[in-house]
């Protein structure tokens, strides 16, 4: 048991993978002894009603440049208050305050965790350029997958020696797969995620219309909330598909319906390491996805499901097309790898032991 002092600190706590999974471990870690704070930086706490109650909330409130200074002050009360051991930062903006606390607070260990890969073109000063030349003020650089940690090092934004893959967390009791499924005459497919540009759902929706051609019947429930929701509604109505496609909005307790679907289908055009899809995984549901972040790594390495191409709907109702057509066994051996994979690499537990390990220095 530990008795050290932790200090998260996140952008946001919106409805995202980063934010889920940050709340999921930080009740294990309290658990195990730590001493628990999370500091927020933006407005968006669509989730705090999530946050276990042993641990103490702070918010900067950083809305602009012309909040920069309260909310620096506002960050040395924290810290005065915390006296953290250890700050660990999740996302980009929070990635770069920890390193100013670093410079400030030299003694507390700061990590930084990176959820997926930059687009350097959307940004006026790319990220990795930004990490690379702070980087002497951070002790460790984790990321999600492999292919987030090989571009940073590949940009020579972290050092090798303090860097490594740390994935997701994954509760597996909670993603039960059933005993058995039978054939029903509509292939349910199931997405999840918010409903933002680089979540991509129009290339869903696109090859949802290709798919209409074929004959099989199919439907498809979209979990989430986000931005683009009319727009994407509009869309679906516009091309045919409204009795084919269903918004859910936000699902609290996605862990007790994903496992009812026959597949799962991710469309991004940029991705880290996607609680959705593990989750999906753990269910036992076979994956039509794209070729981003670490989706390949896993689920080929799982050996459960089929990658395509990004931005191409073409492949991609091609490869939800393959999925349909395999018959009903075929379809839960390629769950139940899946299941076992992500047991065997993402339970909670053994994610812990190696956030430990790298709280602890070992």
């Amino acid at each position: 048991m530990s008795d050290r002092k932790i200090l998260f600190v996140i952008t946001t706590l919106g409805f995202g993978g980063a934010e889920s999974q940050l709340l999921g471990i930080i009740p294990a870690l309290a658990d195990r002894g730590y001493d628990i704070s999370l500091l927020t930086i933006k407005s968006d706490l669509g989730l705090l009603n999530r946050l276990d109650k042993r641990v103490r909330h702070f918010h900067l409130g950083l809305n602009g440049p012309k909040t920069m200074l309260h909310a620096w002050k506002q960050l040395k009360q924290v810290m005065r208050k915390v006296q953290p051991d250890i700050v660990h930062c999740h996302l980009y903006h929070a990635n770069l305050l920890g390193r100013l606390i670093k410079l400030r607070y030299p003694g507390i260990r700061v990590i930084n965790t990176s959820h997926s890969n930059y687009d350097a073109r959307k940004r006026m000063i790319s990220p990795y350029l930004f990490y690379r030349l702070t980087n002497r003020w951070v002790d460790y650089h984790t990321a999600v997958s492999t292919p987030a940690l090989e571009r940073l090092q590949e940009k020579k934004s972290i050092d090798a020696n303090r860097s490594a893959v740390v994935y997701n967390a994954i509760d597996v009791e909670l993603f039960a797969q059933p005993a058995e499924k039978q054939v029903q005459p509509v292939f349910r497919w199931i997405a999840i995620g918010r409903l933002i540009e680089v979540k991509d759902y129009r290339n869903l929706i696109d090859a949802l219309q290709l798919l209409l051609r074929s004959g099989i019947s199919f439907s498809v429930d979209i979990a989430g909330d986000g931005d683009l929701k009319q727009e994407l509604k509009a869309q679906t109505e516009l091309v045919g598909l409204n009795r084919h496609v269903t918004f859910l909005g936000l699902v609290k307790n996605i862990s007790a319906i994903i496992p009812d679907y026959d597949g799962y289908v991710i469309s991004s055009r940029s991705e880290g390491m996607p609680m959705a899809l593990l989750e999906a995984m753990s269910a036992g549901l076979p994956v039509a996805g794209t070729d981003v972040g670490g989706i390949r790594s896993i689920v080929e390495g799982a050996e459960g499901g089929i990658i395509v191409p990004p931005r191409d709907p073409v492949a991609l109702s091609s490869g939800m097309m393959q999925l349909m057509k395999t018959d009903i066994h075929t379809r839960k051996t390629y769950g139940g790898r899946n299941a076992a994979f992500v047991r065997n690499n993402f339970e909670k537990s053994m994610i812990l032991n190696s956030w430990e390990a790298i709280y602890e220095n070992r």
